[in-house]
């Protein structure tokens, strides 16, 4: 789904990174951990404003923060199973 219309376009931003990147399932699992914190602050901060967009900003936000919990869920998954189940 689409940034919502008043949310900065991230346009640029990737110019400067490497084209390849080698994390481990952990490291995405932090970085995704990270984003859910991130996006709930923003969800926050949107409840609590009289943005004239408030609700659809609000939507967007929980919907992200929901699609990226499923993502934990599958990474947490896969850890899991090259692991064989063991938790280290």
């Amino acid at each position: 789904m689409a940034a919502p219309p008043d949310k900065p376009s991230s346009a640029g931003e990737d110019e400067q990174q490497p084209e390849h990147y080698d994390l481990s399932l952990e490291d995405v699992l932090e970085l995704l951990a990270k984003e859910v914190e991130r996006l709930q602050a923003s969800l926050d901060f949107y409840r609590s404003s009289d943005h004239p967009s408030k609700q659809a900003l609000i939507r967007w936000h929980v919907q992200q923060i929901d699609a990226r919990h499923d993502r934990l869920d599958e990474i947490r998954q896969m850890i899991l199973s090259r692991n064989n189940g063991a938790v280290h």
